[in-house]
């Protein structure tokens, strides 16, 4: 191999995708799953209907989810971690709008151990009080300071002129809040939403017969209740323009330009994320090349697109030094204009292009990463096969294509323009 010279650029093909097989227990409960025998390891994720959206009130879904191992019938918060820290598995919690996530990496030799307690955290915790005031303590003091933040003022500024006062989207919260959690509200809320066998389960790696047992036998004793009917909150969003988060003592201020965005199904997706990346989705994006690497006021801005089930939002985020506010956000609003005016260079569009089917591939880089990219489709009623459409697009999408989407979606009337600092 001549290291002088380099390598022909071809054109990226469809990836491969990991096949996936389904499961249903007596109870209901989905098992979904994605094999791979040269593993030694399998990641589980249970995907939970106890998200934010459901909550009788703030703060009760996360405080709920990372409860669930502080305590069960049968074990101590200590030995819940002593026992996954002896077998060598990693546990997380991610609470999420309308879904919560307990997931879990173990190797499979332990997969008995590992398995059954994370069963046992979703069928029999018991969110002792003790535990409790730790965390309602810790989480006070995380809100204090992230209200301290200028980039975590305008985000959630943003999210609530956007979609009002009363939506869940909104997810506003006091530290008062934090107070009125209690265990017998944890509870409730657990036995409605974790304990009725409304769940998935997603398994990955090497997922032997072993493996697919311990869950079922595991999981059997879920409950088959009904759901709750979910409430239908309506959206009431503020009037698009300017909004200003007063913080005296900042030293940056914070910048939110956004509007309603492009939903994963919609048939110009693939054309709007392509216009997104142009415009702020990568390192070499315009935004990038102005703002930052131009005239230095920032060391770092990009822009994307946020799918939530009943909506999606589209958002340029940086921060700044106070002075250079003004003059950045008009610089944003120069790249939209130019978008909307000028044809994207042939060469641009083709590197970017590249980029996106390379995000595209890692994405779906091995079973792990093709199981974490089918729960999330899932979600939204489709599997893998959404990337074909998204390639197949891809290629096919052209400068004038750019052009029409940034004038469509675009809009500077209809961009709420948040800034958060002195």
């Amino acid at each position: 191999m001549n290291r002088n010279i380099e390598p022909p650029i071809t054109e990226i093909s469809r990836p491969t995708l990991w096949g996936h097989q389904q499961i249903t227990l007596p109870n209901g409960l989905e098992i979904v799953y994605l094999h791979d025998p040269n593993q030694e390891v399998f990641k589980l994720d249970m995907v939970v209907p106890a998200g934010s959206y459901n909550q009788p009130q703030p703060v009760v879904a996360s405080s709920m989810l990372n409860m669930l191992n502080e305590g069960t019938r049968k074990h101590t918060a200590d030995e819940i971690a002593e026992l996954f820290d002896y077998h060598g598995a990693y546990v997380d919690f991610n609470c999420g709008v309308h879904k919560s996530e307990i997931s879990m990496i173990s190797l499979n030799k332990y997969a008995k151990e590992t398995i059954r307690m994370v069963a046992e955290m979703i069928l029999e915790s018991v969110f002792p009080q003790k535990e409790l005031e730790i965390y309602i303590r810790n989480r006070k003091q995380q809100h204090l300071v992230s209200i301290e933040k200028t980039a975590y003022l305008a985000r959630m500024e943003f999210i609530y002129r956007l979609y009002g006062d009363t939506h869940p989207y909104a997810n506003r919260f006091t530290l008062e809040d934090f107070d009125r959690v209690t265990p017998e509200i944890l509870m409730n809320f657990y036995k409605e939403r974790m304990q009725a066998s409304r769940c998935r389960i997603m398994l990955c790696g090497n997922i032997n017969e072993g493996v697919l047992r311990e869950v079922s036998e595991a999981f059997a004793p879920m409950g088959n209740l009904p759901l709750p009917e979910t409430e239908q909150f309506a959206m009431h969003p503020y009037a698009p323009g300017r909004y200003h988060v007063s913080k005296p003592d900042a030293v940056q201020t914070s910048i939110r330009i956004g509007k309603s965005g492009v939903s994963l199904l919609d048939e110009e997706y693939t054309d709007f994320q392509i216009l997104n990346m142009i415009l702020g989705g990568y390192f070499g994006s315009r935004l990038m090349s102005n703002i930052r690497e131009e005239k230095g006021y920032t060391y770092g801005i990009g822009s994307y697109n946020v799918n939530l089930p009943l909506a999606a939002y589209w958002m340029i985020a940086t921060d700044v030094n106070a002075d250079q506010a003004e003059a950045t956000i008009d610089e944003c609003m120069k790249e939209i204009r130019r978008l909307q005016t000028e044809p994207v260079p042939e060469e641009e569009l083709h590197l970017v292009k590249s980029y996106f089917n390379g995000e595209l591939l890692r994405e779906l880089d091995g079973v792990f990463a093709q199981s974490d990219a089918l729960k999330h489709k899932l979600n939204y009623g489709t599997d893998n096969t959404f990337y074909f459409r998204i390639i197949d697009r891809i290629r096919t999408c052209t400068a004038e294509d750019i052009t029409r989407m940034a004038n469509k979606y675009l809009r500077p009337e209809e961009m709420y323009i948040i800034t958060a600092g002195r």
